[in-house]
């Protein structure tokens, strides 16, 4: 596979304010590293582990929602990043809004993991 777009710091803290925007919360960082982590764990996905779009993306949603490295809107910023990743790399977005929701709560909740995230994405958003 050819390397991906990956995301910038700046494109995910735009992604946050406008998930800011629309739903509220508080603005700011509370962990820049850890939000630079989970940003590079995704990139790991690609490098190391020679992971698909699907699994990427769901590297950043998982990381970036466990991570809470923003004050609000953690699992927001979270699939916006993964789904923006898939779209930018040339997946179509079937996506329905509570299938990724009920994802990312169970993500949260712990009850699903990156490889059961990256099965519902890659559902979702499938490649061209």
């Amino acid at each position: 596979m050819e390397q991906p777009a990956f995301l910038t710091w700046e494109l995910m803290v735009v992604l946050h304010r406008i998930s800011l925007e629309e739903w509220g919360g508080i603005d700011g960082v509370r962990d820049r590293a850890g939000l630079e982590s989970a940003l590079g764990s995704a990139e790991n996905v690609f490098f190391y582990g020679g992971g698909d779009l699907h699994e990427i993306a769901a590297a950043y949603a998982f990381h970036l929602a466990e991570s809470q490295g923003f004050l609000d809107g953690n699992k927001r910023t979270a699939i916006a990043c993964a789904t923006t990743f898939l779209e930018f790399n040339g997946c179509i977005d079937h996506a329905e809004d509570l299938v990724l929701y009920d994802a990312m709560i169970a993500i949260a909740r712990q009850e699903m993991d990156k490889a059961g995230l990256a099965a519902v994405l890659r559902a979702q958003f499938p490649r061209r």
